[in-house]
């Protein structure tokens, strides 16, 4: 279970917006007010804390964290673009705000107090979350805990039990949920059919099963060949299971993919299921709101080799037919 906190350092005193700051201390540290302690990877936080192109926001008091309680506004006053793990911890560039330079240049606030991620046991440091202006430095750590914030962790857990990326939305939470609950059974059951052939009965172990197989080996009959033959004709379908709950898990939450190339996201599930589970996320839903007031492209400008649920699909996430054209030849093989 990870827990969500916040720890406090003074901002330089140098009279201008720090270009850099230091966002967590290297080692371990713990609060003045005995909370901890706590350990930080300063590369690997600063690896996992922020990807390329994305930016944390630096707000004020912890507007993020308590405006789902009060109700009221958080504005960003500057934004982490980059992080760098130095021998002394983590340090973050920001680029300020117009209102957020000036309020730390004209010392309006003295402290900084990045929100931060950690196991719960053991108090590993796992990643930043954002930071926020203050003036109470003199409080090295305090936790929060609120309706959001456990909303967050629970998420995170979804996420990371079900192997998605840290970016992986609710639809695709349910998804994964879903198929992976198919496959538990499924393996399951096989495992209970594979037990039956071996000859250990419906309830037996992995290594009963093993010790079956390898006595058959052993006595050179002519069972082992068959039954591994059977094995392999298991997984095969078991694989095939797994994918078409996986594919149509995707449809039903409304993935774009037209039933007519159903069998062929099957297949190519069965070949490369990480691989499909990563494109399958990449999708937009179509619950989200459909084509968005976007008409479906006419026909023409590359979109032969198209069906029309391919060009609801063009028109809906903006791309141009001719490269949903090539997607497709690259995914499917050449178009019919």
């Amino acid at each position: 279970m990870t827990i969500t906190a916040s720890f406090h350092m003074v901002l330089p005193d140098t009279g201008t917006a720090p270009e850099w700051v230091h966002l967590l201390p290297a080692g371990a540290f713990r609060g003045r007010d005995g909370r901890g302690p706590y350990t930080v990877d300063a590369a690997a936080v600063a690896r996992d804390s922020l990807q390329a192109g994305d930016k944390l926001p630096l707000d004020e008091n912890h507007a993020t964290d308590f405006a789902l309680k009060t109700g009221q506004p958080s504005p960003a006053r500057g934004w982490i673009v980059e992080m760098q793990a130095r021998a002394d911890g983590v340090w973050g560039r920001v680029e300020w705000t117009t209102d957020g330079g000036a309020m730390v240049s004209g010392h309006a606030y003295r402290g900084l107090s990045p929100v931060f991620t950690h196991e719960e046991r053991g108090g590993r440091v796992l990643r930043i979350l954002r930071a926020s202006l203050t003036n109470a430095p003199n409080l090295d750590l305090t936790s929060l805990h609120t309706q959001q914030d456990e909303r967050m962790t629970f998420q995170e857990q979804l996420r990371q039990a079900l192997g998605l990326k840290a970016d992986a939305d609710d639809a695709a939470i349910v998804v994964a949920a879903g198929a992976a609950r198919t496959a538990v059974a499924a393996h399951a059951q096989d495992l209970g059919r594979i037990a039956a052939a071996a000859g250990t009965g419906v309830a037996g172990t992995a290594d009963g099963i093993v010790t079956a197989l390898q006595a058959m080996t052993a006595s050179g009959t002519n069972e082992a060949v068959a039954l591994q033959t059977r094995i392999q004709q298991l997984e095969t379908e078991s694989r095939r299971r797994v994918a078409e709950a996986a594919i149509d898990a995707a449809m039903k939450a409304g993935k774009p993919i037209p039933a007519t190339h159903r069998e062929q996201c099957i297949a190519r599930h069965m070949r490369d299921p990480e691989g499909t589970k990563e494109w399958l996320e990449l999708m937009p839903s179509m619950h989200a709101g459909g084509l968005g007031g976007r008409s479906v492209a006419p026909a023409g400008n590359g979109a032969a080799g198209l069906d029309e649920g391919e060009m609801q699909l063009v028109a809906m996430m903006g791309i141009d037919a001719k490269a949903m054209l090539e997607m497709k030849t690259k995914i499917y093989g050449a178009a019919a």
